[in-house]
């Protein structure tokens, strides 16, 4: 994205927090009152504006106001007018959007336009049940455009568009890991029509494979394949691998974490290596569960506290298996857990969410960009962050103490590395996730009295 681009985004959501329209004086009763008012749907409305309310009222109007000037000088950039452009024809392409949508055979909402007119709300997906943004749910399930792959592969399949929406509807917005997918007014298609049996572009979408190039175009499930990385399914003995490419600290910070979670009993995502690449196996096992990402529920706020209250307001269940997962992240240095590596399983036939998904996406994490410095781990961004978290929530810190959290050993490590393919500095990483352990216990325990640690300010305030 560039830097006209992120602006434009960022003044966007910031003009979002200030009110619209002018404030209006009125003479009621002999009596000076003021309003906020403005346009909506082509009708005028207006609110009532308290006196001590007045001068904060004031300087938001006039703050929009300059946020509007700043918005309107980068939208007649080049940048700026290419992207006024595609959200206009993004528009229009909603528009066109007539039809159901589907669970496997089941119409669970009608979409007129772009909108939802009817639903059922208990099987729903989450992120439509909580905003009814259909534009959102469905880019949110198309291929990273700024993956090289993702455009030799649209090129390949004869796909002329930019917009993500349409790029998930050229194969009915359906994927491999949930039974959702959307039906156009008018088509007599069934799931089984729809659902993904094969892959032909897999080698396409990995790696540039240029025989892949002129294969002629067919269904295939990576045009819904999200993440940054180059990356492909493939459907080996009836069970669908996700591929994924990288270096060999990466792989060796995901296989090890994988397999130090599954010693531990945790629920891990099976990882191992396969042709100089990683892969994992389908955990909704061919979508016999729906997956679905944090970020249905938080969008892309990856916040602790957050998560954890939101998962809780679910189930109890939820919050103590979030908690694990981030112990495991703090443990193991995941500096990049965010709301679309992480998840929810739901019962395909009723809705109820099930459990957190398996803990995957680890790599970057551990040395995958390199050995930490700080081996004892006193200081760490993670540490820091995870002794926010429990410091600043006594519910945090006494579910924490119910845990049966498991115990990393010295020998569990060793063992973990000797599975492992990769030579790396067998000393350095079994002190640092010891450290991380002990680090990671005491906070737990010190509950209240936890202090503040002396890491330097990151000087954002200013």
């Amino acid at each position: 994205m560039s830097d006209v681009l992120q602006q434009i985004k960022e003044l966007e959501n910031e003009l979002s927090h200030y009110p619209s329209g002018y404030i209006s004086r009125k003479m009621i009763n002999g009596k000076e009152r003021f309003y906020l008012q403005w346009l909506e749907d082509g009708k005028l409305k207006s609110k009532y504006i308290k006196a001590d309310e007045l001068e904060t009222v004031r300087q938001s109007v006039e703050k929009r106001k300059e946020l509007q000037e700043r918005l309107k000088k980068l939208k007649a950039t080049p940048d700026g007018m290419q992207d006024t452009n595609l959200k206009r024809k993004a528009v229009r392409n909603l528009q066109n959007i007539t039809g159901y949508l589907m669970l496997e055979d089941r119409p669970i909402a009608q979409i007129q336009g772009g909108i939802i007119t009817e639903a059922d709300e208990e099987l729903l997906p989450l992120y439509l049940k909580r905003t009814k943004n259909v534009q959102g749910w469905l880019a949110a399930r198309a291929i990273d455009p700024h993956r090289t792959n993702s455009r030799l592969l649209k090129k390949a399949l004869r796909l002329r568009t930019t917009d993500d929406v349409q790029t998930a509807l050229a194969v009915n917005a359906a994927t491999v890991t949930d039974r959702y997918w959307f039906k156009p007014e008018g088509s007599r298609a069934v799931y089984e029509d729809i659902r993904f049996k094969e892959n032909y572009f897999d080698q396409l979408a990995l790696r540039g494979d240029p025989d892949s190039f002129s294969r002629k175009p067919s269904r295939t499930p990576e045009l819904t394949n999200t993440g940054s990385f180059e990356k492909c399914w493939r459907l080996i003995g009836g069970k669908w691998w996700m591929y994924k490419s990288g270096n060999d600290a990466e792989y060796f910070s995901e296989l090890f974490i994988c397999k130090l979670g599954e010693k531990l009993g945790l629920d891990m995502a099976h990882y191992e290596m396969d042709g100089g690449y990683i892969r994992s196996l389908d955990f909704t096992d061919g979508a016999r569960v729906n997956f679905e990402p944090m970020r249905s529920l938080v969008d892309d706020d990856e916040d602790y506290e957050l998560c954890f209250h939101t998962l809780r307001d679910i189930s109890s269940e939820l919050a103590e298996q979030y908690l694990i997962l981030i112990w495991m992240d703090s443990i193991c240095y995941n500096m990049d857990r965010h709301t679309e590596n992480f998840g929810l399983l739901r019962d395909v036939h009723s809705g109820q969410i099930l459990s957190l998904a398996p803990n995957y996406d680890n790599n970057i994490a551990l040395i995958a960009k390199g050995y930490p410095r700080d081996r004892a781990r006193t200081g760490d961004g993670l540490i820091r962050y995870f002794r926010e978290f429990v410091r600043d929530n006594p519910d945090v810190q006494e579910m924490y103490r119910t845990l049966d959290l498991p115990v990393i050993t010295k020998e569990i490590i060793e063992e973990c590395l000797c599975e492992i393919p990769y030579e790396v500095d067998r000393e350095y990483i079994c002190d640092f996730i010891l450290s991380g352990q002990q680090v990671v216990q005491d906070i737990i325990e010190q509950g209240e009295d936890i202090l503040e640690d002396d890491a330097p300010s990151m000087g954002l305030m200013l």
